[in-house]
C-alpha cells in the first residue's frame, strides 16, 4: 500500500511528540510506582493478554480481538501506567508475529499512537467521573468500569476516522466492522469485571478459571474460523471452475479467469502470460482499475521464463517489493508490494504463468496458494476443453483444400448479417458470387490435382484482395461468394469487376498429371462474377444468393463468359 511522503514524515513526528513525552510524564506523576509483587502480578495479565491477542477472529473481513478483557483489569486494579505499558508491549508483540500490509515501522507508530491516545483519553474520562483503581463496590466497578470500556474504543474509532482523513485508508464509522467491535464488548467486558475481581480475591492464579477455558475456546474457535474461511475460498473456487467450464471462447475464457481471480484475490493487478515461439507474451490483464489485453504498467525482461521466479512449477509468493524484483523477469511499479506466480502446465508441458499483484504487503497467505493452483487448474481444463471446440469448430466450418470459409459458415452468416439488414442495424449487404470459366476443361487437361492447385491459388487471391473489405468462402466446386456489409450496389460492382481483370490477369503454377509430361506449367483463367444487393434487389437471405447466381449466369455465363452481372428486376 502506498504511504504518501507527508504521511510517513508527519506520523513518526506525532509520534514522539506524543508517546515518549507522554510515558515520562505518567512515569513523573507515580503511574508506574508498583510493588514487585504488583509487577509479577501485572506480567502475568500481561503474559495472557498477550497470547489472546495473537488469536483474533475473523468474520467475513471483520477481525475482533480479545485482549482488551485483561487490560480492563490491569486499569482497574493497577491504573494507567501498567495498562499503557501492557497495550505498548501488545502492539509490538502483534506487529512482530502478524504480517501486516503496511511497513513494520509504520505500523508500529500508527498503531502504537492509536492505542496510546485510547488508554489516556479513556483513563482521564474514568478519573474524572470519580472512579478509582481497586474499588471493590460492584456498582463502582460496572459503572465506571463500563464508562472506560466505551470511551476507549470511542477514541479508537475517532484515531480511526482522522487516520482515514489523513492518508486516505478507507474507514466508516457506520459499518458492519464498527458494529462487531462494539459488540466484543458484550464479551470484552464481563471477563475484565471477573477477572479484576477474581485477581483481587485470590490473586493472580484466581483468573486462571476464566483464562484457560476463554484460551481453549479462543484457540478453538479461531482454528474453526480458519476452516471455515477456506472451505467458502474452495467453494468459490469451484464455482469459478464451474463458470470457466461454461465458456467454449478462448478469447472470453481468459477475459472471465483474469476478472475472477482479480475478484478472489482483491488483487490490484493480475496478468495472465502465454509462452508463444519462445516468447512470453501478455493475453490478458487488469490493472489500473480496467481489463485490458495491452497492460502500460507490465513488461517481462529479456530473460523471459528463465528468470528465477518464473521458472517454477508450484505457486511462488514474494511479499515486498525488493522479493518480487530481485526474482522475477518483470517490470512493474514500484507500489505493488506482493507477488504471486502461477505456471498454467498441460500435458506437454509449461504453456505460460498468471501473475497476481497488490499494493499492499504480506497481501498473500500460504492458504491462497492451493486456492491458486485450484483455480488454474480449472483454467487450464476448461482452456483445453475451448481450444478443441475451436478447432472443431473451425474444421466444420473451414474448407480443407482452401482455407476459406465454406459453404456451413457462409449460410449462417448470410441469415445473420440478412438479420441485421431487416432490424435496421445494417444499411444494406451486398454479395459476389463467382465461378471459374471452363473448369471442368482444365481438369480434363491437367488433371484433377492442377485444378486443386487453381483452386487454391484462387482463394489466395480473393481473400487477399477482400481483406478489409468482407469474408470470402467457397460456395462449393469452382464457386466462390464474398458477403460485403454496407456495400452499395455500384460499388461491389466495380470491385467485382476489379476482381474480374486480376485474375484474368494472373498466371497460376500447375503439375499436370495426365499425360507424357508432367514438368510444372503455367496456366490462365477467367471467371463469371454475379452482383446482388438486399433490400435493393431482396429482404431474404435465399432471394439475396438466387439473385446474385442468376446475375452470374445471366450477366456473366449467358453473356459470353468472363463478365460481371449485376441484378437488377
Amino acid at each position: 500500500m502506498t504511504i504518501s511522503k507527508r504521511e510517513r514524515i508527519l506520523l513518526p513526528a506525532a509520534w514522539l511528540l506524543i508517546v515518549p513525552p507522554g510515558l515520562l510524564f505518567i512515569m513523573a506523576n507515580g503511574g508506574f510506582n508498583l510493588s514487585p509483587d504488583e509487577w509479577l502480578t501485572v506480567g502475568g495479565l500481561a503474559l495472557v493478554a498477550l497470547v489472546t491477542s495473537l488469536y483474533p477472529l475473523s468474520f467475513q473481513n471483520i477481525t475482533v480481538s480479545f485482549q482488551e478483557w485483561l487490560l480492563i483489569a490491569i486499569f482497574l486494579q493497577f491504573g494507567l501506567g501498567p495498562e499503557v505499558a501492557v497495550s505498548q508491549i501488545i502492539t509490538i508483540s502483534t506487529i512482530i508475529a502478524v504480517k501486516g500490509t503496511l511497513p513494520s515501522f509504520h505500523r508500529f507508530t500508527l498503531n502504537s499512537l492509536i492505542f496510546f491516545a485510547s488508554s489516556v483519553i479513556s483513563a482521564a474520562a474514568f478519573y474524572a467521573a470519580g472512579g478509582k483503581t481497586g474499588m471493590l463496590d460492584p456498582a463502582s466497578v460496572l459503572g465506571f468500569g463500563a464508562l472506560y470500556s466505551i470511551v476507549y474504543l470511542l477514541v479508537n474509532h475517532l484515531c480511526l476516522f482522522v487516520d482515514s482523513r489523513l492518508s486516505s485508508r478507507p474507514y466508516q464509522f457506520r459499518s458492519i466492522e464498527t458494529f462487531w467491535d462494539f459488540a466484543s464488548l458484550l464479551v470484552i467486558f464481563p471477563l475484565g469485571i471477573a477477572a479484576y475481581f477474581m485477581e483481587m480475591k485470590y490473586g493472580l492464579y484466581g483468573i486462571l478459571p476464566l483464562a484457560v477455558p476463554f484460551f481453549i475456546a479462543l484457540v478453538f474457535a479461531t482454528k474453526y474460523n480458519t476452516t471455515e474461511w477456506i472451505n467458502r475460498r474452495l467453494s468459490k473456487a469451484s464455482e469459478i471452475g464451474y463458470e470457466l467450464a461454461d465458456r467454449l471462447s478462448q478469447g472470453e475464457l481468459v477475459e472471465l479467469f483474469t476478472k475472477r481471480l482479480q475478484e478472489m484475490e482483491e488483487a490490484d493487478a493480475v496478468y495472465v502470460v502465454e509462452s508463444a515461439g519462445g516468447r512470453l507474451v501478455t493475453v490478458s490483464a487488469y490493472e489500473d482499475g480496467r481489463y485490458t489485453s495491452v497492460p502500460r504498467l507490465f513488461s517481462i525482461s529479456s530473460e523471459g521464463a528463465r528468470g528465477a521466479g518464473l521458472n517454477r512449477s508450484a505457486v511462488r509468493m514474494y511479499n515486498t517489493v525488493k522479493e518480487w524484483q530481485r526474482e522475477l523477469p518483470i517490470r512493474m511499479p514500484d507500489w505493488m508490494e506482493s507477488v504471486m506466480t502461477a505456471p498454467i502446465r498441460r500435458d506437454e508441458g509449461l504453456t505460460g504463468w498468471v501473475i497476481v499483484a497488490s499494493q499492499r504487503r504480506h497481501a498473500f497467505s500460504r492458504e491462497d496458494r492451493p486456492i491458486l493452483e485450484l483455480i488454474c487448474t480449472h483454467f487450464r481444463v476448461s482452456l483445453d476443453k475451448a481450444r478443441i471446440h475451436e478447432t472443431a469448430l473451425t474444421e466444420s466450418e473451414r474448407c480443407a483444400l482452401t482455407g476459406l470459409y465454406n459453404f456451413r459458415w457462409f449460410e449462417k452468416e448470410l441469415n445473420y448479417q440478412m438479420s441485421l439488414v431487416g432490424g435496421g442495424a445494417l444499411s444494406r449487404l451486398s454479395l459476389i458470387m463467382l465461378d471459374i470459366d471452363r473448369f471442368k476443361s482444365l481438369n480434363d487437361t491437367y488433371g484433377h490435382q492442377s485444378g486443386n492447385d487453381i483452386l487454391r491459388g484462387l482463394a489466395g487471391i480473393l481473400e487477399r484482395e477482400s481483406t478489409g473489405k468482407g469474408r470470402v468462402a467457397r460456395f462449393g466446386g469452382e464457386e466462390f461468394v464474398i458477403l460485403l456489409p454496407g456495400w452499395l450496389k455500384d460499388e461491389t460492382a466495380a470491385f467485382a469487376e476489379h476482381l474480374r481483370r486480376y485474375i484474368e490477369q494472373s498466371v497460376f503454377e500447375v503439375s499436370p498429371d495426365l499425360g507424357p509430361d508432367i514438368r510444372p506449367t503455367f496456366v490462365s483463367i477467367t471467371v463469371s462474377i454475379g452482383v446482388a444487393t438486399a433490400p435493393d434487389d431482396t429482404d431474404e437471405p435465399l432471394g439475396l444468393l438466387r439473385n446474385a447466381d442468376r446475375a452470374l449466369y445471366v450477366g456473366g455465363k449467358q453473356a459470353g463468359r468472363n463478365r460481371v452481372g449485376v441484378y437488377s428486376t
